[in-house]
């Protein structure tokens, strides 16, 4: 228990705790209205660009393609097929991909399609009645980063 007070009492802690704070609020403001704000998603890169000067890894080389990796599919998917992901998703995504590193958010997208997979199968099957399948992702690519950052320890 102290240990973990510790770790959050360093500058690196206090970071990733209020990364984590601005996420979860991006994902329940997405489920609420369907709409991730830019203020949110600008706090998000103010803390990540912060983080490159308090946190240790990864190096900035892998945090810069880390902006990249994931929002740049995302939006070409985006542009072949509308409405595959909305811009606030994309914007999270380079966002969160400052601050966590290109291997970090490359497994936090992955683990987000598998949530939201599994998902869109149960709306389908079970909701798709009410012709109704469209469904907020913002709260699976928090679930997604949230589960990575769990595996690697935080």
């Amino acid at each position: 228990m102290r240990s973990m007070l510790k770790q959050l009492m360093t500058m690196q802690g206090m970071l990733t705790t209020t990364f984590l704070i601005l996420l979860i609020s991006a994902a329940y403001i997405d489920f609420k209205r369907k709409r991730i704000p830019d203020r949110i998603v600008f706090c998000i890169f103010f803390v990540a660009f912060t983080g490159l000067f308090f946190m240790e890894t990864p190096v900035i080389a892998q945090k810069a393609a880390g902006i990249f990796v994931v929002s740049v599919p995302m939006l070409l998917a985006a542009l072949c097929a509308p409405g595959a992901f909305g811009g606030g998703d994309i914007k999270l995504m380079a966002a969160c991909g400052l601050f966590l590193g290109a291997e970090a958010v490359f497994y936090s997208f992955f683990y987000s399609l598998i949530l939201g997979g599994i998902y869109s199968v149960y709306l389908v099957s079970y909701k798709s009645k009410a012709g109704k399948t469209e469904f907020a992702f913002g709260p699976f690519l928090a679930s997604g980063i949230i589960l990575r950052l769990i595996f690697q320890g935080f």
